[in-house]
């Protein structure tokens, strides 16, 4: 007897490291959180407080052209009213993983050619989990997932490029808004240089990264122009205030960063076109 159970201790211990090779990559658990009764029960008192609390007189609203198209990845901490005031009506918005614009390339069309809204804004934000996810390795993810996060390998490249320095997340989102600004502006060349749309490209600072506060809202990227000094100096961003302008513009992160394999992209110059129209508007 003590001998079968000394034979079976050996085996455990000769089989020991096959065993600890296994993928001890935690379960994910249930969040804490509403339960779904709960959250039906909102949704359903919630519209009924709207519809109660309309006046019976109040004109039905008439669909309008809204004021902006805006591409944003789907976290759920991300919501126009950090950045706009009313984005009920205002506000056409499109929302998909890593906020890429080949993914919703049809839905950003109707927005840009059918409602002719003058802005298509395009933001992506820090503390991204889309991003991470990427970094990371999505292989465990279901297939559908999966083909979504592959699009981001056009924008970002091969993960053995991320880098490892502090803010090298951060370096990604703006790598990967750039792209997207980059794809739009050439989707819309032609209601881009005729003034009907505007391509703004924006991070939404969900962990103040950039130092201006937490869901501060960066503008990096203008019709592909990225250089800081000739953003503040664009024709659309007359209205800003010295202490707004102050914002505009990535942050060089250079000496943080020396060690990153992930540089910041290179701003791509003004057009000939683009600063003939800002002289202009000057004068």
């Amino acid at each position: 007897m003590r001998l079968g159970i000394i034979f079976s201790l050996s085996l455990c211990i000769i089989f020991l490291p096959v065993v600890s090779g296994a993928d001890l990559r935690p379960i994910k658990k249930l969040r804490a959180g509403l339960p779904p009764f709960a959250v039906a029960e909102k949704i359903a008192r919630h519209n009924d407080q709207v519809v109660m609390s309309r006046p019976a007189d109040e004109p039905q609203r008439t669909p309008g052209t809204p004021h902006m198209t805006w591409l944003a990845d789907c976290d759920a901490r991300v919501q126009a009213t950090l950045f706009y005031p009313e984005p009920v009506d205002a506000i056409y918005s499109v929302r998909n993983p890593g906020n890429q614009f080949s993914l919703s390339a049809g839905a950003i069309d109707y927005g840009v050619n059918e409602l002719h809204t003058p802005v298509l804004l395009i933001t992506g934000n820090t503390n991204n989990d889309s991003i991470r996810l990427y970094a990371k390795g999505y292989a465990h993810l279901g297939t559908d997932l999966r083909r979504d996060l592959d699009g981001l390998r056009v924008s970002l490249g091969d993960q053995a490029d991320i880098g490892t320095g502090p803010h090298a997340e951060t370096l990604l989102v703006e790598k990967n808004v750039d792209f997207q600004v980059a794809t739009a502006t050439k989707r819309y060349e032609q209601r881009i240089e005729s003034g009907r749309v505007v391509v703004i490209g924006a991070v939404i600072d969900l962990n103040n990264q950039y130092g201006f506060g937490i869901n501060r809202l960066i503008i990096i990227n203008i019709n592909g122009e990225t250089t800081p000094e000739r953003l503040r100096a664009m024709h659309h961003l007359v209205r800003l205030d010295k202490h707004l302008l102050g914002m505009v513009g990535r942050k060089h992160w250079d000496e943080e960063t020396k060690d990153d394999k992930t540089a910041a992209p290179q701003s791509k110059p003004a057009s000939k076109k683009t600063i003939k129209k800002d002289s202009a508007r000057k004068k």
